[in-house]
């Protein structure tokens, strides 16, 4: 039932938040939050990180099928990307969210609260004039569309969302993208929430599912899998 705009607007996953729930406040008075088993440091990210987690997200989706499949083919393409990752980690993920990383920035999860998904006039304004960059001239009418549909959100609104996760290709075999992963579904196990996440490749997905995520739905036309994963 995803149609391939659809499937665009769940690429792009521009679904603001309202505010961070006071069980996530405290992440704010600390930046090192724990270190995992494997040796990885999380922490959370502020806005100074902003610029070299953007670089990082722009090297990991630099061969996303996914990601290439919506973006513009012209000379502003990777400007276009780095305002809307500038702006999911600005705009989303410190202001309204949470964004854990490490401390030498290898990696990142953008993590979007329990039942804070509804975006209100402005995010929706400035979600469409950055959808309509993302794909270029001639789609504004098809940037409203993709809009309105991308911003309900999961269908469960009660879940933790992992909205962007990225490790800059350089850090891979580290254990990075495995360390944050269980940041964020270690705080929805303490909470008894679900998780959400989708996957853009078959390698994701094998990789959320060792972490427990099962595949809900995929698109039949286009590389996503929409996962979830229970409390335990």
């Amino acid at each position: 039932f995803f149609s391939p705009m659809f499937a665009r607007s769940r690429l792009l996953g521009l679904v603001p938040v309202r505010s961070a729930p006071q069980s996530l406040r405290h992440f704010r008075s600390g930046p090192i939050l724990r270190q995992a088993a494997e040796g990885v440091t999380i922490q959370t990210a502020t806005y100074a990180d902003i610029p070299a987690l953007t670089a990082m997200f722009l090297r990991a989706y630099a061969d996303n099928e996914a990601m290439q499949a919506a973006l513009r083919k012209d000379d502003m393409a990777e400007y276009a990307q780095d305002v809307y990752w500038r702006w999911a980690l600005g705009e989303w993920g410190i202001k309204k969210g949470t964004v854990f990383t490490t401390p030498e920035r290898e990696g990142a999860v953008i993590m979007l609260p329990p039942g804070q998904h509804q975006p209100d006039l402005l995010q929706k304004m400035e979600a469409t004039a950055i959808v309509a960059r993302i794909m270029g001239p001639g789609h504004l009418d098809a940037a409203h569309v993709v809009t309105e549909q991308m911003l309900t959100g999961p269908v469960n609104q009660d879940a933790y969302w992992l909205w962007g996760l990225g490790v800059d290709p350089a850090a891979g075999g580290k254990g990075v993208a495995k360390a944050l992963i269980s940041q964020v579904t270690g705080l929805a196990d303490r909470a008894g929430k679900d998780c959400f996440v989708v996957a853009s490749s078959s390698k994701v997905v094998k990789t959320f599912e060792r972490r427990g995520f099962v595949v809900l739905s995929k698109s039949a036309d286009f590389p996503y899998w929409f996962m979830s994963r229970k409390a335990q």
